[in-house]
């Protein structure tokens, strides 16, 4: 899903770069689907997140529970958590900024 979304946004973005400028064009092709799979994989993170709580608090809690139910619990909400922190990453551009166009060099004689 995150794969469709994300190519639905480039095409939209090459669909827009139609009638914009050069930095609007670079935002379409590269910042905007960029956003989108950061949102999808937040919401994945944020999804086992929540079950990771949910499995800690409930099944794992009980004496009754497997010695490795606990484990594994706590094993999806880390990395649930360290999937929000890669994300949130990823939408703030934390990792890898939007490319940028050089400066075009002035050709004498056109003002």
């Amino acid at each position: 899903m995150g794969d469709m979304l994300r190519e639905r946004e480039s095409l939209v973005g090459q669909i827009q770069a139609a009638t914009g400028g050069p930095g609007d064009t670079i935002e379409s092709f590269y910042g905007a689907p960029w956003d989108v799979a950061a949102v999808v994989n937040g919401v994945v993170a944020l999804v086992a997140v929540l079950l990771g709580l949910v499995l800690v608090l409930g099944p794992a809690a009980r004496p009754a529970a497997g010695a490795w139910v606990r484990p594994v619990a706590l094993g999806g909400l880390v990395l649930g958590v360290l999937g929000l922190l890669v994300s949130g990453g990823m939408y703030l551009d934390l990792f890898a900024s939007t490319p940028v166009l050089p400066q075009m060099p002035g050709i004498p004689g056109l003002g």
